[in-house]
């Protein structure tokens, strides 16, 4: 009987140990919150030394909501600045790269998980697959459009996780741009600049910066520098091109104001009460000896 008990156990043990040792799938750890409102906007478009986001940034607002989250993505909604709406989704699966399978977003990435699945830190992960594979993943669509124009001679990519960002950087060199490619960026037709963009570019380099809050892994901002020359005729000239899209953060409160010091009326009273009190106790007591 004992010798069964023991045994018995020693089997309860075991499990326990496996249950504690085989990987499970975890569930899918969000920052990011339904029912609340995530306000992005043109901060800067600043074309040869002159910004025009206070021009053009209440038509480039948009307004995000989360609508659902699970295990493998979520959907939201997107409220534009003429008051159309569109519902859209964002799924993580896993997708093969190379020879291995990596789980990777398939959407526009408004927010990353925390952790899924097997990966306990999502942000982390990402970042590393950005460093291993040299990969413009999040720029595809941009690079696709660039290719069509350019002959690009360098690409590189790398990553950068602190305890308030995730922060991804894609660099890229061209030496000759048919400048046209800009009308793409920045939209068909007319891009509501008051000058023309050039037709001939050369020495074309962008410089790509994509931020991940890393606490809730919202999208925080992307940043685009172009630095190039652009070509007229015979005149060349330098041709910059930076924009800013990020999340509205409200500003933090101003500190109150400390109370001013109350003035005394008289301010020289209060002294001459006290000379007049301790010249009067002197004189009080040399009368007494």
């Amino acid at each position: 009987m004992r010798k069964g008990l023991i045994v018995n156990f020693g089997i309860l043990l075991l499990i326990a140990s496996l249950v504690f040792v085989t990987p499970t799938k975890a569930t899918t750890g969000w920052g990011a919150e339904t029912d609340v409102i995530y306000k992005y906007e043109l901060k800067t478009l600043k074309l040869a030394g002159l910004d025009y986001a206070p021009f053009l940034a209440e038509n480039l607002t948009m307004r995000i909501e989360f609508d659902t989250f699970d295990d493998t993505g979520y959907t939201y909604t997107v409220y534009n600045s003429t008051g159309g709406t569109s519902t859209n989704e964002t799924r993580f699966a896993e997708m093969l790269v190379g020879e291995e399978n990596v789980t990777l977003p398939a959407g526009l990435p408004i927010a990353l998980p925390l952790s899924i699945g097997t990966i306990p830190d999502y942000l982390l992960y990402f970042g590393q697959f950005i460093n291993a594979t040299d990969s413009f993943y999040l720029l595809e669509e941009l690079l696709l459009n660039i290719t069509e124009y350019a002959n690009i001679t360098y690409t590189g990519s790398h990553s950068l996780l602190d305890e308030t960002y995730l922060k991804l950087y894609f660099d890229l060199f061209a030496p000759d741009v048919n400048a046209s490619i800009l009308s793409e960026l920045l939209g068909d037709g007319d891009t509501g600049l008051p000058i023309a963009l050039p037709v001939n570019i050369t020495d074309f380099t962008l410089n790509t910066t994509i931020k991940f809050n890393a606490t809730s892994g919202i999208l925080y901002d992307l940043i685009m520098d172009i630095d190039s020359l652009s070509h007229v005729g015979e005149f060349t000239e330098d041709f910059d091109l930076d924009i800013k899209y990020a999340l509205y953060v409200p500003p933090p409160p101003e500190p109150e104001p400390e109370p001013e010091p109350t003035d005394t009326p008289y301010p020289w009273l209060i002294p001459t009460i006290a000379a007049f009190a301790v010249v009067n106790i002197l004189l009080v007591r040399r009368r007494r000896k």
